[in-house]
């Protein structure tokens, strides 16, 4: 079993969020496309937010629990507590009041409350709402609003 946390983030949130989580892991390790970070001998994984073409898409942190608890790491615990403390400074600095847009159904926004949108992602955003996209993928036909 997973537990991760989604959320769009510039690149100037992504930099106050590496800031804020080098200070609670062991190191913070570049693996090509995600960053680790270390707690430990577990870790933790960060996808960062994607920006292309006006569209920003979504990352996460993410710990993988069952590797975890199958594989006897002794620093478990520790890493399940960075993770929930790092997950919760996310909620406590961005906003969750987003919604989706079905692009099969014409002008049907669905309330959101488990993506967040960092504070420079959330400005990005309202310079232009209609051009500058919020999608979970490329291939994805969700397209965050700023909502309700």
């Amino acid at each position: 079993m997973d537990a991760e946390i989604l959320f769009f983030m510039t690149e100037k949130d992504q930099t106050e969020f590496l800031e804020v989580a080098a200070k609670s892991c062991d190191a913070v390790v570049d693996a090509s496309t995600v960053l680790e970070f270390h707690v430990g001998d577990c870790k933790l994984i960060f996808t960062p937010s994607l920006f292309e073409d006006m569209t920003l898409y979504i990352g996460k942190l993410e710990i993988r629990l069952g590797e975890l608890t199958s594989n006897n790491f002794k620093d478990q615990e520790r890493a399940k507590s960075t993770f929930r403390k790092l997950r919760n400074w996310l909620k406590k600095n961005y906003w969750s009041r987003l919604a989706y847009l079905n692009a099969n159904k014409k002008n049907k926004l669905t309330p959101s409350r488990n993506h967040w949108l960092g504070p420079d992602a959330k400005s990005w955003k309202e310079v232009d709402e209609k051009t500058r996209l919020l999608k979970l993928s490329k291939t994805s036909w969700m397209v965050f609003e700023l909502g309700y």
